[in-house]
């Protein structure tokens, strides 16, 4: 029963109406919508970045705002994973020390953290890559160095908000791709996007307009996604994502 306002002016103004989600210990789950629907939003909430109105966060049975902002904090550090669409980088490290940064943050001496961060991304394909700086990759390449800093910590939630907004085509596949082997793998992951072809590698997608879940479509059904391929095809030439059953009117093959 989460809501959440902001004020504007002289008037609050409403983003999120009586949001109820829950997200399982393996689940790669996919929220999407229109611009301006909540997304972001919602995806900062359930991180502790923005008390909610009205409502509650449970995370592992407890009310994420009992915590107080540092205690929040703490438990970002210790137990999730952001990646966001625009790469965070310390510019004066290079890669390997920036995947490592959340490990001496966290008070980890400097050959465990870099011995942890090669791991990291060597999980990702990008250990051939340590030494350079992360400005001399391609943008699929860092969305990939971002993603080991994510795992780097071993969270126990990644949370991806439009990983894929800056990527071509190929290399959004290929970081897809790789979250879809860490989902195998057991890594529970929520992620935003705008981009209606990664919908298919969800195990359970929730559509959301003007700040309210419309309609879900759990693990049971996802086989309804196969016939995605593409954003021309597969049904989702002409679809409107404004429509609050779209997935219902999602014509597959």
């Amino acid at each position: 029963d989460l809501y959440k306002s902001f004020p504007v002016g002289n008037q609050e103004v409403m983003v999120l109406k009586g949001i109820d989600l829950f997200v399982r210990a393996g689940d790669f789950v996919i929220l999407f919508g229109p611009s301006g629907c909540g997304k972001s939003t919602l995806l900062h909430t359930a991180l502790g970045l923005e008390p909610p109105t009205k409502g509650k966060v449970l995370v592992e049975g407890k009310d994420f705002y009992q915590y107080d902002e540092d205690g929040r904090s703490s438990y970002r550090k210790h137990k999730i994973g952001m990646i966001y669409q625009q790469p965070l980088w310390v510019r004066a490290l290079n890669v390997i020390d920036n995947v490592a940064f959340p490990l001496f943050l966290l008070g980890m001496d400097e050959k465990t953290a870099r011995q942890k961060a090669l791991q990291s991304l060597r999980s990702v394909g990008m250990e051939g890559w340590a030494e350079y700086w992360p400005t001399e990759l391609s943008s699929g390449q860092q969305q990939k160095v971002s993603l080991a800093r994510a795992l780097v910590i071993d969270p126990i939630l990644i949370a991806a908000d439009e990983p894929t907004g800056n990527l071509d085509t190929v290399s959004g596949e290929e970081l897809m791709e790789t979250f879809l082997k860490l989902n195998q793998e057991g890594k529970t992951i929520m992620m935003i996007t705008h981009d209606l072809e990664y919908l298919r590698y969800a195990t359970r997608i929730f559509h959301m307009v003007d700040g309210k879940i419309v309609e879900t479509l759990e693990r049971g059904e996802r086989q309804r996604l196969r016939g995605i391929r593409g954003k021309r095809g597969g049904g989702l030439a002409g679809a409107n994502v404004r429509d609050p059953e779209f997935l219902k009117k999602l014509k597959l093959n």
